[in-house]
């Protein structure tokens, strides 16, 4: 990240904390390096990652459509200017009225279920339509957020394109879209190229297949050890696949990707203070000002924040356990880690917070949500 320990220091200052920090540069980065590694595909941010204003204009300007699983975020992206033809819509579980409010305002829906598409079919018989399938390919960093396989809620089984097709029928629907989500923050190229290569097997079975999306899932590395996605390489392997399946189909197929984590999850930092440093008999807990109503990650995923002190990021280290200000066991942003040794009103900075970080909070406890910044 491009925003440095003093810089953080500084912005903590003049607009306190806990505080949400975003680097525009980074995005803008992050952004054309996909574009540049895979030049042949459409690109949606999926918005869910991070809603804030300006970051969705942001990655709006660099020629990405937005992918929305709310009416919300669908308010969001048209306040982004973004135009409807670049907003598509993926969700489950939504009601008869929502579905058809998003199909009348011309947006591509990827529906979820059989339901869905005879509510489309009963509505607007005689259109096109995008369906998400469920092939039995999952993965993730996470049990909770890998989207396909037997224990997933979304898609339609591949094993019910049958009674797809009967409904088709009865509606005089054509499927001119196919889509596909595994999971998320996938860091093996490997896997997404098994699910690309099983959509292109199954797009087969669709003979007026206009475009194919493979969601997203793209993932970034939090913890020391773990490997950067080669996206270069990945975009090679891609171009080669979809080339031997544009001469299998006899025609080309527009195809989109959903990245949302890989553009702004490493571009964003939750600064926050110390308030208390407890030195018990066989551990060290350091208190600050915020808490999972802020960053929610560590405590549902287990997931892993690298945390550096802005103030003294030089000092001493020592083994200590970071938790938050929530009245809940589980309010731990680490445990156990070596870090410059904190005092109190010292600045944390928790890294690769840009994602799933603001999007996410709340205002349990009736503690209030964090600000938010963008770097420009």
């Amino acid at each position: 990240m491009r925003i440095t320990n003093n810089t953080v220091a500084a912005i903590a200052k003049k607009y306190g904390t806990p505080l949400y920090i975003y680097d525009a540069a980074m995005i803008v980065q992050k952004c054309r390096e996909l574009k540049k590694a895979v030049p042949s595909v459409g690109w949606y941010y999926a918005c869910k990652a991070n809603t804030n204003a300006e970051v969705m204009k942001l990655i709006a300007r660099e020629g990405y459509g937005i992918e929305t699983v709310s009416p919300g975020e669908i308010a969001a992206a048209r306040a982004a200017k973004v135009p409807v033809s670049k907003i598509t819509f993926t969700c489950s579980s939504i009601d008869e009225a929502e579905l058809v409010a998003v199909v009348k305002q011309g947006i591509r829906v990827h529906l979820d279920s059989l339901r869905q598409v005879e509510i489309v079919g009963k509505h607007f018989p005689g259109s096109k339509v995008s369906v998400r399938l469920n092939q039995g390919i999952g993965a993730g960093h996470h049990s909770h957020v890998i989207t396909g396989g037997p224990d997933s809620k979304f898609g339609i089984d591949v094993r019910q394109i049958a009674e797809l097709s009967r409904l088709g029928k009865k509606y005089r629907l054509r499927v001119t879209g196919l889509h596909q989500h595994i999971g998320s923050n996938i860091l093996d190229g490997a896997m997404v190229m098994k699910a690309m290569n099983a959509l292109f097997e199954t797009a087969m079975l669709f003979p007026e297949l206009e475009h194919l999306d493979f969601g997203g899932g793209l993932g970034v590395p939090y913890r020391p050890d773990e490997k950067k996605l080669d996206v270069i390489a990945l975009g090679k392997k891609i171009a080669r696949s979809s080339e031997i399946f544009f001469k299998n189909y006899a025609r080309r197929v527009a195809m989109s990707f959903e990245p949302g984590r890989y553009l702004v999850a490493e571009a964003g930092v939750l600064a926050v203070k110390v308030n208390d440093v407890k030195r018990n008999p066989t551990k060290t807990f350091v208190g600050v000002n915020s808490g999972f109503n802020h960053l929610i990650r560590p405590a549902m995923y287990g997931s892993y924040h690298e945390i550096v002190n802005a103030t003294r990021p030089r000092g001493v280290r020592e083994k200590v356990t970071i938790a938050g200000n929530i009245c809940e066991s589980g309010d731990v942003f680490a445990k156990d880690r070596m870090i410059a040794s904190p005092k109190i009103g010292d600045i944390l900075i928790i890294k690769n917070a840009g994602a799933y970080g603001y999007t996410m909070s709340s205002d349990y406890n009736l503690r209030p949500k964090p600000r938010e910044v963008v770097i420009k």
